[in-house]
């Protein structure tokens, strides 16, 4: 669209995931009740910390900025709740997940590898007018793949999740998809979603059978033996080598260096806020005001008491927590493989927080639709194995 009338900073287009994820607001609404459930009640801690950010929000940062930021907050936890609640849809939500992310990543890898070796004029135009710095200059060869995304951080991130979901399934198209996910996921150049796919790799393995577990693996040595082509042409092992070579020397790594000074000029000024900042002073929201006082945070651990103060931090941290242990420790996980890789996938996003604010926006929805899906599949699978007894 920026690419037919210009470039837009900020775009009503820009509403349109919070429209569609809104609706998850009247499952709510409808079975409010469901929320003194146990296994519901953390994510009602995380809602009432948000809420209670919004309002101090409307009283520093204004009314638009705060509402704006209270969609990238809100919605990724309701619609988790909206996947817990409707638990007894499981077995169709899980067969529709599956095919929806297998196609996901066939579409983003193919494009993204496109995107990567000739990018095309809309994209071009968008690394030029966004102004951003880290995409890589719009050449054959030099772009960090971004794909249909409008950055390589929230691309990689997304694929970090699509590719932990297709040990779900079999099927022909899941081939393609892993071959074409795993190429643009390692030249998005994004280290952070690199980490957190080997970490929900690790919690994934863990709790599976020993000869799914091998079968898995082997499936990861066939990608990597048909990928090996064009891991080796120059241009794109020349980029992978430098980048793996930074996280070897990481203390001489630039972003390493911006990153520790980063928290060590912050760190205090974040716990310093008792009553927080509120919604809407930080990211995309704060340009909607005058009062932002810090656009972009390079830590999700800074943010969240910075913005939600103590008594919304504390909230927001305990039910997050509270949530990811109470998927990543339920023996349903163990007989479910899906149960195992919704739950990997929230771990996998969650272990991100140090370098991103991972659980606001679009990662803020792998962690909390998945983190659902896995309360809907323990609730389903409880339920079978009553009707069983």
């Amino acid at each position: 669209m920026d690419y037919q009338i210009g470039f837009q900073p900020v775009d009503p287009i820009m509403l349109t995931p919070y429209l569609v994820t809104g609706l998850a607001f009247f499952t709510v609404i409808n079975y409010l009740p469901e929320l003194r459930r146990k296994t519901l009640f953390p994510m009602a801690l995380v809602v009432v910390g948000i809420f209670y950010a919004y309002v101090v929000g409307m009283l520093t940062a204004g009314f638009m900025p705060a509402t704006y930021g209270l969609l990238n907050w809100l919605l990724p936890v309701l619609f988790g709740l909206h996947m817990a609640i409707r638990w007894r849809d499981y077995p169709q939500v899980r067969r529709t997940l599956y095919h929806t992310f297998v196609w996901g990543t066939l579409v983003m890898g193919g494009y993204g590898l496109i995107q990567y070796a000739h990018p095309l004029p809309w994209d071009t135009y968008w690394m030029t007018a966004s102004k951003l710095l880290s995409i890589g200059r719009p050449e054959p060869f030099q772009v960090r793949i971004f794909s249909t995304m409008n950055s390589p951080g929230p691309f990689a991130f997304e694929l970090m999740g699509t590719l932990l979901m297709l040990f779900a399934g079999g099927g022909f198209w899941r081939i393609p998809a892993a071959l074409f996910g795993y190429l643009a996921f390692l030249l998005s150049i994004v280290r952070a979603a690199w980490g957190g796919w080997f970490i929900g790799l690790l919690y994934i393995l863990s709790r599976l059978k020993p000869a799914h577990m091998v079968r898995y693996l082997a499936g990861i040595i066939v990608i990597f033996i048909l990928a090996t082509p064009m891991l080796l042409y120059k241009p794109v092992y020349d980029r992978l080598e430098a980048r793996f070579n930074s996280i070897e020397n990481v203390k001489q790594n630039a972003s390493y260096q911006a990153r520790t000074k980063f928290y060590e000029e912050f760190f205090l000024e974040a716990f310093e806020t008792p009553l927080g900042a509120g919604i809407g002073s930080t990211g995309t929201a704060a340009r909607l005001g005058q009062k932002g006082h810090v656009v972009n945070f390079d830590s999700g651990i800074m943010e969240i008491p910075y913005v939600l103060g103590w008594a919304g931090g504390t909230l927001f941290f305990l039910g997050t927590i509270w949530t990811l242990i109470s998927i990543l420790n339920n023996k349903w996980s163990k007989k479910d493989p899906f149960i195992a890789i919704s739950s990997g996938i929230s771990l996998a996003v969650f272990s991100t927080l140090i370098f991103v604010d991972t659980l606001i926006g679009s990662t803020g929805m792998l962690f909390w639709a998945f983190a659902g899906t896995a309360i809907a599949g323990i609730h389903y699978r409880q339920a079978e194995g009553m009707k069983n007894d």
